[in-house]
């Protein structure tokens, strides 16, 4: 049975630095339970905002991790979407979404939440996430 593709909003990652249901999930990622699709504009801003938050050294180890094929897979959105018209920037996340062929959106942001799916991709919460066994 092939891993499903998980696409993490930024809020997950950050959150992940202070353990609790997000470091969770981003544990079931380094440990292989999915692939974690990005594209350039997300994994942009992951290390942008995870920059603020940790040292050089550590962000040298979430880019390795971030861009390791055997955990993160890379796509390049040929579409540009405007489904949330509050905070534009969150469509980077649905536009990976749908070329990733997602199964899921992990996300603690209201904007995405409120959505709850995007042509048929749901949008969770982490403690969402952790609570179903398989997607």
């Amino acid at each position: 049975m092939p891993k499903p593709n998980v696409v993490l909003d930024t809020n997950v990652l950050v959150s992940s630095l202070w353990r609790g249901g997000c470091w969770d999930v981003v544990r079931q990622w380094r440990d292989g339970r999915f692939t974690l699709a990005v594209s350039p504009a997300v994994l942009q801003e992951y290390l942008q905002v995870l920059g603020r938050f940790v040292n050089a050294s550590l962000l040298d180890e979430w880019t390795e991790a971030l861009t390791d094929p055997s955990r993160t897979v890379l796509v390049k959105p040929v579409k540009s979407l405007d489904a949330v018209k509050d905070d534009p920037t969150d469509n980077r996340f649905l536009e990976c979404a749908v070329e990733a062929h997602a199964d899921v959106i992990v996300s603690g942001d209201r904007h995405l939440l409120s959505l709850r799916s995007f042509r048929k991709i749901p949008i969770v919460t982490p403690a969402s996430f952790l609570k179903r066994s398989a997607w």
